[in-house]
């Protein structure tokens, strides 16, 4: 049985002097000794078992049995070096994949994944929405990458805090208030809540109670496991307000009003990460997101 513990310089070899037809050709091609292609050869088909090469005063020519084997190791060699340039371009974290969890609108980060996209093209992005709670727990697990969230928590994984994100009021057209420049809290006090039970609802409930019991207000709050622009059409037909972060939305309906909260009415959004987790990928996001909180890099809106 032939022996296929092959030097790969010899495939070189072989195929440098099929190209050329001549050792002598191939050698100056390849800048090396001519005897070194031709023992070369002569060393690969022994272990084949089979002469690859015709040789002649007029020079070489592929065998039959030469001809079906170089055709063979040209598509390994082509196999070999895509294999090559994939594993090279994975760790430069040129192509593979990033899993991002998110609990803030995506809209809110954006920018971030523009850029991303523009330097990275050959990563694919798997977005996964979800609670503040449920992001920290799939980033812990390494089932993500990466988290947007809206809170720290002790004990946590790598964290960035990228900005402020101002709390807005969404109400029917028809609210006495809808007309208003700004919000407090304590303008809603009598109001019903309905937030979304995903998302970063909970933690607007959160600060929403909180909040009201410093003015010794109980807060109706009312959680639909819905998405924002659903909850935005039932603030429309009356069934109570919404509270929401950073800009208006884009398609909000007639029906409704956008007024800011004024105050300490802020979400800070946050990015987390696992230190050991070595999808280069992910250094590669973790440089943009640096970048873009600079002093003079940052995106982030006013608290």
């Amino acid at each position: 049985m032939p022996d296929i513990s092959f030097d790969f310089r010899l495939f070189r070899y072989a195929l440098a002097a099929a190209e050329y037809g001549s050792f002598r050709r191939a050698a100056a091609a390849l800048n090396i000794q001519q005897s070194t292609v031709s023992r070369g050869v002569r060393s690969l088909e022994h272990r084949v078992g089979a002469e690859l090469f015709e040789r002649g005063h007029a020079g070489i020519r592929p065998t039959p049995a030469g001809d079906r084997f170089l055709e063979e190791a040209i598509l390994g060699f082509d196999h070999l070096r895509r294999a090559m340039q994939r594993i090279g371009a994975l760790q430069r974290g040129v192509h593979g994949q990033l899993t991002v969890a998110i609990s803030a609108p995506f809209i809110l980060v954006s920018e971030l994944f523009e850029r991303f996209c523009r330097e990275y093209e050959g990563i694919s992005i798997e977005v996964v929405e979800g609670t503040s709670s449920a992001s920290w727990a799939l980033t812990q697990q390494r089932n993500v990458d990466v988290a947007f969230v809206a809170k720290i928590r002790e004990g946590a994984p790598r964290t960035l805090h990228l900005r402020d994100e101002r709390m807005i009021a969404v109400l029917p057209k028809s609210h006495p208030l809808a007309g208003a420049r700004r919000l407090t809290l304590n303008d809603l006090r009598l109001e019903k809540f309905i937030l979304g039970a995903g998302g970063l609802g909970p933690d607007i409930e959160d600060h929403i109670v909180a909040r009201m019991a410093k003015l010794d207000v109980e807060v109706k709050v009312q959680l639909h496991r819905v998405d924002q622009s659903s909850l935005i059409d039932m603030v429309a037909m009356g069934f109570g307000v919404t509270v929401t972060v950073g800009s208006s939305p884009r398609h909000a309906p007639a029906g409704v009003a956008v007024v800011p909260l004024a105050g300490r009415n802020v979400v800070s959004l946050y990015a987390v990460w696992m230190e050991c987790n070595p999808n280069p990928a992910l250094k590669g996001l973790r440089d943009i997101m640096r970048q873009s909180t600079r002093p003079n890099g940052t995106n982030g809106s006013s608290a």
